[in-house]
């Protein structure tokens, strides 16, 4: 599982470097990138959800449909902005249901 995020974050670096070496747009390549850092603090900041399984399960699921729309992006040059607030939405229940109590989650 290890080796499969380490490939997936290493194709995400390298796919819009080769891209930008064909079409030189400085532009594309920035947003790129800053795309896929922000997918990745996103399921580093997750593993706090750990607690909680399902909604971490869910998280995961969330990050991977943001990936997915970061390849689109690359591919197609098409950017769905609302697929990536959806990590940021399973992370904003996760704060609610601190809030408000949940005897499963710890430190809050």
């Amino acid at each position: 599982m290890k080796v499969i995020i380490i490939l997936a974050i290493l194709i995400g670096i390298v796919a819009p470097i080769l891209i930008y070496k064909r079409d030189r747009e400085l532009k594309s390549l920035l947003i790129s990138l800053l795309l896929l850092l922000g997918v990745v603090l996103l399921g580093i900041i997750g593993t706090v959800m750990r607690s909680l399984m399902p909604l971490y399960l869910l998280h995961l699921v969330a990050l991977v449909f943001a990936y997915i729309s970061y390849l689109v992006y690359l591919i197609k040059d098409r950017f769905y902005w609302y697929i990536y607030l959806l990590p940021f939405g399973t992370l904003l229940f996760y704060i609610l249901l601190a809030f408000i109590g949940n005897r499963h989650i710890s430190g809050f």
